[in-house]
């Protein structure tokens, strides 16, 4: 009972103190305390009870490890460790999938290919937009993403792309500027970058912010924007929408 004890006490610690080396030293380090405590306690076992109990214990000690190793590839990144539950949405032409948390989001696949570099585009465009809607009970909408993707000219790099894609922007919607600084995301194991974008008054209408993350993938660039609903004028704070954002690209990986 005592050596059970100690096993979890290991365990506990290792996952509470969370890991702070590279995947084979903590492993290392775990399996070393754990073979300790396994000695120790089969010095103390007799006859069948004895074989039955180290049975168990390598049996717990493998699961341990292999516990461990996803935990770690979880926490750092590398690998998704327990997939989300909802509806899955796949888009073949963009090359992902977003799984929803329930039937209060809607999606279209609205028609059309975003094909000039960096070309400005909106949710209602025919640039190929994936556009989602999350309802409340009275099916008011109350966020909306807007996703689209085009592949990346041979000989441009992605912070090209990026910069011909914010000139754009700024062309067409010179009212919306960056609030606080770039943030630095990862989105499905790539290296995103989120803005937070504000105009104090869109069209007379009032305020409007939204999330901006730009990303690139297998030479395809994607840009995703998170907005408030209705529209204009909606108050919804930074930190809010932010947190949306997040939960959001929680949700999404790519396909290939």
């Amino acid at each position: 009972m005592s050596s059970q004890l100690d096993f979890d006490r290991v365990l506990e610690d290792w996952l509470t103190r969370g890991p702070s080396q590279l995947p084979e030293r903590a492993i290392q380090e775990t399996v070393g305390q754990l073979d300790q405590i396994q000695q120790q306690g089969r010095l103390r076992l007799m006859g069948n009870e004895r074989m039955q109990r180290w049975i168990l214990s390598a049996t717990g000690v493998a699961a341990a490890l292999v516990f461990a190793v996803l935990a770690y590839a979880s926490l750092s990144g590398g690998l998704q460790f327990g997939a989300p539950s909802g509806i899955p949405f796949t888009s073949e032409r963009h090359g992902y999938t977003v799984v929803l948390p329930d039937d209060s989001w809607t999606v279209e696949e609205r028609p059309g290919s975003w094909d000039t570099t960096a070309d400005f585009f909106d949710a209602n465009s025919g640039d190929g937009v994936d556009y989602f809607e999350h309802l409340d009970a009275d099916g008011e909408p109350t966020t909306y993403v807007y996703l689209a993707s085009q592949e990346i000219p041979i000989g441009t790099t992605f912070d090209e792309w990026v910069g011909l894609h914010d000139a754009a922007n700024r062309r067409v919607v010179p009212c919306f500027g960056l609030q606080g600084d770039y943030e630095q995301r990862t989105v499905d194991g790539e290296a995103a970058r989120l803005a937070i974008q504000n105009c104090a008054d869109f069209n007379g209408e009032g305020q409007w912010t939204t999330v901006q993350i730009l990303l690139q993938h297998s030479g395809r660039a994607y840009a995703i924007y998170v907005w408030p609903a209705p529209g204009p004028g909606t108050g919804l704070p930074d930190s809010v929408l932010r947190d949306d954002a997040a939960k959001w690209l929680s949700r999404f990986s790519f396909t290939d």
